[in-house]
């Protein structure tokens, strides 16, 4: 499997089922990488497997990942995921801030810089020294 250089997650908090009267949630709409929009089949196994709750057990949604119960929860999902993709950094947007940086960016090379560099930006330490490691074995 080759790297991933980066993964850029854009979230929103939503009420995904309010003809259930469900409390809103934090959800996960689009994962991207550096050649665009992800394979979210990882990512919704990995969320089965260490995240799913009594919430996202009627969760029909399947082109969104959630529900996430605070941005702490969000954070420490995408961070694994970054890890398990072996991934350099994972950044988490949100739909209002990717939004803000559509309209301000002039050029598509600031936007894409800017998906990277701005949001709540997680590196992979433990990529990085096996990189390091691995040029001596």
């Amino acid at each position: 499997m080759k790297d991933i250089e980066y993964i850029v997650g854009v979230y929103n908090y939503i009420n995904a089922f309010p003809e259930l009267h469900s409390d809103s949630a934090y959800y996960l709409l689009y994962l991207l990488d550096e050649k665009g929009l992800l394979d979210p089949a990882a990512a919704h196994i990995l969320y089965d497997e260490k995240f799913k709750s009594e919430l996202s057990s009627a969760n029909i949604h399947q082109k969104m990942i959630g529900p996430f119960d605070s941005t702490d929860h969000l954070n420490q999902f995408a961070f694994q995921l970054c890890e398990e993709l072996n991934a350099e950094k994972v950044s988490l947007l949100s739909v209002q801030e990717y939004n803000a940086l559509l309209e301000s960016s002039q050029l598509a090379s600031d936007f894409h810089r800017d998906l990277v560099e701005k949001g709540n930006v997680m590196e992979n330490i433990e990529r990085k020294k096996k990189g390091f490691l691995s040029r001596f074995f």
